[in-house]
């Protein structure tokens, strides 16, 4: 084992121990459950280097919207950084923690369930604000694809490197919300949801898909439809009345059709036809269930990783 390795261990088991004692009750849980997880991923990635960091993003994740959440913040990032930059780990492993500890933060935080009911009981209901927060997305997505457009799979550093600023900014926004910036952004928030929560599980899905391919296609495909395909569902289910899908009465087919068509097109332009539909289909049909199961930011990116390992696998 070489210096750096046994240094991230050592910071992993005083971190572990320090927050086990300090905030059990808000960490034991998690732990455990993540015991698994943090096990696989340092067996897949062959280092200890990913221990740390998934820890930090599952404090980082949990003390989100508090002042706490700075500290956990800047020993992340340094050792996300180290990480990278330092070539100590492949960095789909990086990606991998940041990402699955940030969800299970949220599936298992009492207060995290409660503001994603939230979030998604409120979805669609003010039309106005629906449509800003969807046309941003919209930007958000064209300009990711733009990135590996240009930059190829190197693109990857960049959006981790967004996707931490924008979180950082979303807490600070949050905790100091009486200025212009914070009352442009909440314009785009829907009523009564915490800030930026969409936009975490977006980034989190998203990183998820980089942590399993480094097919740029895969990529597009997957900026695609988490961040434009999902928002022309929801601008095109709110303006176009249609029938409700049978198996969710909560969509319609106008905004099924709406992600489907596009996001279908949009592929025939790295995919032969079948691909191109497997991928948009099933995409789509992870958005249409997203209400009974999880947020579509999650249920989208997962749909797609998994359709990339059946067909990689074929």
């Amino acid at each position: 084992m070489d210096l750096f390795n046994f240094a991230y261990l050592v910071i992993f088991i005083v971190a572990i121990i320090y927050i086990l004692i300090k905030n059990r009750e808000s960490f034991l849980i998690k732990i455990l459950v993540s015991i698994p997880i943090m096990a696989g991923l340092v067996y897949f990635s062959g280092s200890f280097f990913v221990l740390p960091v998934y820890l930090f993003s599952l404090v980082v994740s949990t003390y989100l919207y508090t002042v706490f959440f700075y500290f956990p913040f800047a020993v992340d990032m340094v050792l996300i950084i180290l990480s990278i930059f330092g070539k100590f780990v492949p960095v789909r492993f990086i990606f991998a923690a940041i990402s699955i500890s940030i969800l299970l933060s949220m599936f298992l935080d009492k207060n995290m369930r409660k503001y994603d009911i939230t979030n998604n009981e409120k979805k669609g209901k003010d039309i106005k604000r629906e449509t800003y927060r969807d046309y941003f997305q919209i930007s958000t997505g064209v300009i990711t694809i733009a990135i590996f457009a240009f930059e190829g799979i190197k693109g990857r550093i960049l959006i981790l490197l967004a996707v931490l600023i924008i979180y950082l900014a979303g807490n600070i926004l949050y905790l100091n919300n009486k200025n212009r910036i914070a009352d442009i952004v909440y314009m785009m928030e829907r009523e009564d949801t915490k800030l930026g929560l969409g936009s975490m599980y977006l980034a989190a899905g998203f990183l998820l898909v980089l942590s399993f391919t480094r097919s740029l296609p895969v990529i597009y495909i997957s900026a695609f439809m988490i961040m434009i395909g999902d928002s022309l569902a929801t601008i095109i289910g709110m303006k176009i009345r249609s029938r409700k899908l049978i198996y969710n009465k909560r969509k319609s087919i106008a905004g099924f059709m709406a992600m489907l068509l596009p996001s279908f097109l949009f592929g025939l332009f790295f995919f032969v036809y079948f691909y191109s539909a497997i991928y948009a289909l099933g995409g789509t049909f992870a958005e249409s269930i997203s209400n009974k199961i999880a947020d579509d930011n999650i249920t989208i990116p997962i749909s797609i990783v998994v359709l990339h390992l059946i067909i990689a696998m074929a």
